[in-house]
């Protein structure tokens, strides 16, 4: 498969106590390679697949980037930006394991249809599409070509919409105008609001299976995942019972074994299952990716 999407430097700081305004509060704090669509990758080639990257960083740690995604089983194609630096995020993981990021783009929302060539297609079945792409006009358009040029060799295609703040920033009806050809559809349950109106993760599913004539998997953190089918009811796949640590990446895992399982000839029930444990381990170590430890 191939993955067309970000690597960022991820600053994960998890702190027990409330940050204390004007003042220090104790943290543990890691320095990790990340990125929705490079942490997707590396899971997918965690759970067996062959996965490939399209992504974008800059000089300053674009070989360290390469070199982890490849440590990881990654065919990875990360371009150099000549001028910004790589993107970063720092994730902020409260003593719940839940978390939230103050972000900075950098070199990975440049990606766009200078960074295509249509050797990355090669061999692949499937094309998976980070939604951070639909927030700037390059990155559309290299989503429309990938999506195209993917459909046109008979590999399907899939999207995760993120991010519900960019989502909500950008607006919702120019991003579902620009995935009507998608394949499958890897919203959380926020994102999913967003995108039908609903606030139940199992209707959100149905409705945007049915709206979008595709696949829709709706994950829901504790409750699991809620997958859909055009014009059919969700169905529930329960969460594997954890007490998480970090929550940083777990859709992310999700979404990379569910493709991995596709690509192997599970059905989507059992794909769904498939990625609701590898989300389950995810979120045991800090970080979005396999194997960075504590």
């Amino acid at each position: 498969m191939l993955v067309i999407g970000d690597v960022v430097t991820d600053v994960v700081a998890r702190h027990t106590a409330p940050p204390a305004p004007g003042t220090d509060t104790p943290a543990a704090i890691a320095i990790l390679p990340g990125g929705a669509g490079a942490n997707v990758a590396a899971w997918a080639a965690h759970c067996g697949a062959r996965a490939r990257l399209l992504a974008r960083a800059g000089r300053d740690s674009a070989d360290w980037h390469r070199d982890a995604l490849v440590r990881a089983g990654v065919d990875a194609h990360v371009r150099v930006d000549p001028e910004a630096p790589t993107g970063k995020v720092v994730a902020l993981v409260d003593g719940g394991g839940e978390r939230s990021f103050l972000t900075d783009g950098g070199a990975s929302i440049r990606l766009g249809p200078d960074d295509w060539e249509p050797g990355l297609l090669a061999d692949v079945t499937h094309v998976h599409l980070s939604g951070y792409l639909f927030f700037t006009v390059p990155g559309r358009t290299l989503a429309a070509l990938a999506t195209a040029e993917a459909h046109a060799r008979g590999a399907t295609v899939s999207v995760d919409p993120a991010s519900a703040g960019f989502l909500a920033a950008s607006g919702v009806r120019a991003f579902l105008a620009g995935i009507t050809d998608t394949d499958a559809l890897f919203p959380n349950s926020a994102e999913a609001a967003l995108l039908s109106g609903l606030s139940s993760p199992a209707a959100a599913a149905a409705a945007l299976a049915t709206a979008l004539d595709a696949t829709a998997v709706v994950t829901a953190a504790a409750d699991g995942a809620h997958l859909a089918a055009p014009g059919a009811p969700a169905v529930h796949v329960p969460a594997v019972p954890v007490t998480p640590l970090d929550t940083t990446g777990a859709g992310d895992a999700f979404t990379g074994a569910y493709l991995a399982a596709v690509q192997s000839g599970s059905t989507p029930r059992a794909a769904a299952a498939a990625g609701c444990a590898t989300a389950a381990t995810a979120v045991r170590t800090p970080g979005g990716r396999p194997g960075q430890g504590a």
